[in-house]
């Protein structure tokens, strides 16, 4: 056997435990099979043994007795009229004869009546030696142990409000997780969460109740009336996906305009760079076609030579909106190709799915159904700048606004208007509150 210093004993050394018991083996003998030391043995069987024969639960004085086999007393409980002999009588509360019996088996080493050779004609409990059932108890105990939080009331405090802080500013668990020392993995607090054990609920995080059960099957038919005549020759999405081959681009944008009520003022347009999970969102009150080519148009001269940089080519929907993507490519003054974008196929959400997925999120600051108004493009930076200041763990803990800056440059990214939210400062909340 391996040496068994500093660890705990498993199933495969309790059974060679219970086998040398068996061959009446002593402490000492036990502990050299297994290198421990023979305290470990004594300890090992003593708290794990079990009663494998229960004695009469109301037993007569006798059954205990050494006289037991021989006794002839009568008339011990001092009714003269019974014939019967005392000897097992279970009325018999005490008998000025009683000798007890001595019996050390179950008070030392091996602590079990196994190889007693009175265990047959002895009325008292009888304990044995289980591996299995000392494994299962051990490993209750082990669990046990574990349960709760191990930590003093103080740190508790600190750590629950820590986390009911950061949620309370809309950020997620995995956000806080890296934004501070809880001295606790990410999992142990999403366990704690669903078990209760601290403020934040699974109802308090960001997504859990916007979650929908998706539709069996999608529309039939989504295609916009006033793309009917749209020629878009050389921009679908197979040629997207030959044209990012053949450029070998990595770095691009997914758009789309977030979904609004008829009766708002406004409407958001998203972008996102879906390698960096970086967000940028812009304010549009009733955008139309020529209202989109003028964002870029302007964003074109604030960025200068950035641009071609940033915007290598966009992926998006076929939002009428964007029918004059020709206009959008080209710059105006001298006929130069600034950018080029590409179009999904109507219904197919997965050709741009990050986007998507951010307009989800999104929604914890502009809800669903809820009219926008009064919406400022500076605001609008506001909440991108947030977005980005997130820690997120399918970019490998850092934020997007870090990988923007490390690719592109800071320069650029001031040019957006954008800033570094410190991590404990982010707001993912409702618009009217920021």
């Amino acid at each position: 056997m391996g040496e068994n210093k500093g660890k705990q004993l498993d199933l495969s050394k309790r059974k060679v435990i219970a086998k040398a018991l068996e061959d009446d083996k002593t402490a000492t003998e036990i502990a050299s099979l297994l290198s421990c030391h023979k305290s470990t043995i004594s300890r090992e069987v003593r708290k794990y043994r079990h009663i494998s024969f229960k004695g009469d639960d109301n037993p007569s004085i006798c059954s205990t007795c050494s006289r037991n086999a021989s006794c002839s007393l009568r008339h011990r409980c001092g009714r003269m009229v019974c014939s019967c002999k005392c000897v097992g009588c279970k009325s018999l509360k005490t008998c000025d004869k009683y000798a007890e019996i001595k019996c050390h088996v179950n008070d030392r080493f091996p602590f079990i009546c196994g190889n007693c050779r009175f265990v047959n004609s002895c009325k008292r409990d009888h304990y044995s030696y289980s591996p299995e059932k000392a494994q299962e108890a051990a490993s209750n105990i082990r669990r046990e142990s574990r349960e709760g939080i191990n930590m003093s009331e103080e740190q508790y405090r600190s750590f629950d409000k820590t986390i009911l802080d950061g949620s309370r500013k809309g950020q997620s668990l995995y956000h806080i997780h890296r934004s501070n020392d809880l001295g606790r993995c990410l999992k142990t607090i999403y366990n704690y969460s669903h078990q209760g054990k601290i403020s934040v609920r699974p109802i308090d995080l960001p997504r859990a109740v916007t979650l929908k059960e998706r539709r069996s099957s999608p529309p039939s038919e989504y295609e916009y009336s006033e793309n009917r005549n749209v020629d878009r020759t050389g921009h679908l999405y197979s040629d997207w996906l030959i044209y990012q081959a053949e450029k070998r681009i990595v770095v691009y944008w997914e758009m789309d305009f977030l979904g609004a009520p008829h009766n708002s003022e406004q409407t958001i347009m998203s972008l996102i760079i879906p390698q960096f999970q970086f967000v940028y969102l812009v304010v549009f009150s009733r955008p139309k076609q020529d209202d989109v080519v003028d964002f870029f148009n302007k964003l074109d001269k604030a960025l200068g030579d950035g641009f071609e940089t940033l915007f290598e080519a966009l992926l998006t929907d076929r939002d009428p909106r964007f029918n004059r993507f020709k206009d959008i490519e080209v710059r105006d003054d001298d006929a130069v190709v600034r950018t080029r974008i590409f179009f999904c196929n109507p219904g197919a959400s997965n050709e741009k799915p990050l986007v998507e997925n951010l307009n989800q999120q999104i929604r914890a600051v502009f809800p669903k159904g809820c009219p926008l108004s009064g919406i400022t493009q500076d605001l609008c930076d506001e909440i991108s700048s947030n977005l980005n200041s997130r820690y997120l763990n399918s970019i490998d803990g850092t934020t997007p606004s870090e990988l923007f800056v490390r690719y592109f440059g800071e320069e650029i990214f001031k040019k957006l208007n954008l800033k570094v939210i410190e991590p404990n400062d982010v707001r993912i909340l409702r618009y009217n509150r920021y």
